[in-house]
This record gives structure tokens, C-alpha cells and sequence, in this order.
């Protein structure tokens, strides 16, 4: 059977949310730092870009946004079919122009009992970047010329049977983090998540 691909809109209440929901998590973390947590523009794209699918994926299910303040069920992102869902917004391989998915082993290790399953999305389209963001360029998607590929799900009990580790390095060569790495073929149907009709693409 072939792989579905489906792709859900992207609107400019779910860019404006999520990039501002974004930022402000990110400076969050800044007051409270870590020494597993740096900071910089790769942490910060990477947070607007998660709340920006987040908000995305709850606007296409009918759920309401993200809030500002934390809530007892921040664990989980999204419902779908009773399931407690964890969205994750991934990028491309700078080799095989496929997409890269990965999981960061002490996120994980933080969610896997409080999650059931993990939706692994990526955006395609139109993109545009805005400049200093706390000093930074930051990417998003466009709104209404970008959508949000739902590439696949993976329940959070095999995870850890079918990923393999991948090693995050520094520029040095030196080890700076571990993920748990899974392919796009190792990844369940979206059609067993979701009900696929007319937005289809394959």
C-alpha cells in the first residue's frame, strides 16, 4: 500500500499564535538555563517552528490553541482518537534531502509515560523571515502559501524498539546530544490516525 501524505492548512492565526507562543518559551528558558540548554538561533527557530505545527495541528482537529500559561495537560499537544498525541515538527537530511526524524533522548525519556503517540510533521511552501528577534533572522511559513505535511505516527511504546541512537556533534567533532532517530518508512500510515479524505496528497 502506498504511503499516504497528508497536508493541512496553514493559517495566519496559527502562524501569529505559535510564533509569538514560541518566543516567549524560549525566553523563558533563558531565565531558567541548564547546562544542557544554551540558547541561540537554533533553539529559537526550532521553538517557533514547534508551536507554530502545534497550533496548526489543533486548528485542523478543531482543538483550541496553545495557551500562554501552563496548564496540567501541557505533557500532550493534541487529542486524536483518544490518543494523547505529541506533535513534532522535524526537518531534512542536508544528505538524502529526506526528512529527518528524530527525538531528543531526555525529551523523550521526560514524555514516554505521559504521551501515547508522537506525530512527526514537517512544513512545505512559502516561507519568509523576520529580523532581530532577540538579535536573531528567524524562518516561517507563510500563511495560506505554506502547508503542514503529517508524514506519519509512531506509538511512544516502540520508539525505543525501532529508533536507533543518533549522535547530535559540535563542530569539533565532540558529542553533544543523543536522539532516537526513525525512518520515514518505519512510521505508521497517517491514515490509522487520521480520517483522509480530499486533502490527500501522495
Amino acid at each position: 500500500m502506498e504511503r499516504t501524505n497528508l497536508e493541512i492548512p496553514v493559517s495566519r492565526e496559527a502562524v501569529e499564535h505559535g510564533f509569538k507562543l514560541g518566543l516567549k518559551v524560549y525566553q523563558d528558558k533563558l531565565k531558567f538555563p541548564d547546562k544542557f540548554r544554551l540558547g541561540g538561533a537554533g533553539e529559537l527557530q526550532a521553538d517557533i517552528f514547534g508551536f507554530i505545527a502545534e497550533c496548526v495541528v489543533c486548528e485542523y482537529f478543531k482543538q483550541p490553541f496553545p495557551a500562554f500559561t501552563p496548564k496540567k495537560n501541557d505533557a500532550f499537544d493534541v487529542k486524536i482518537k483518544g490518543l494523547r498525541i505529541d506533535v513534532k515538527k522535524v526537518g531534512y537530511s542536508n544528505y538524502s534531502k529526506q526528512p529527518k526524524i528524530t527525538l531528543n533522548k531526555r525529551q523523550f525519556d521526560r514524555k514516554k509515560d505521559k504521551i501515547d503517540a508522537f506525530l512527526f510533521c514537517t512544513f512545505k511552501g512559502a516561507f519568509d523571515q523576520k529580523e532581530n528577534i532577540l538579535g536573531y533572522q528567524v524562518t516561517y511559513p507563510l500563511p495560506e502559501l505554506s502547508r503542514l505535511a503529517l508524514l506519519g505516527w509512531e506509538f511512544t511504546s516502540n520508539v525505543e524498539l525501532k529508533g536507533k541512537t543518533y549522535l547530535w556533534k559540535n563542530r569539533d567533532g565532540s558529542p553533544r546530544d543523543e536522539s532516537w532517530e526513525l525512518r520515514l518508512n518505519q512510521l505508521k500510515d497517517i491514515r490509522e490516525l487520521v480520517s483522509v479524505k480530499e486533502d490527500v496528497k501522495k
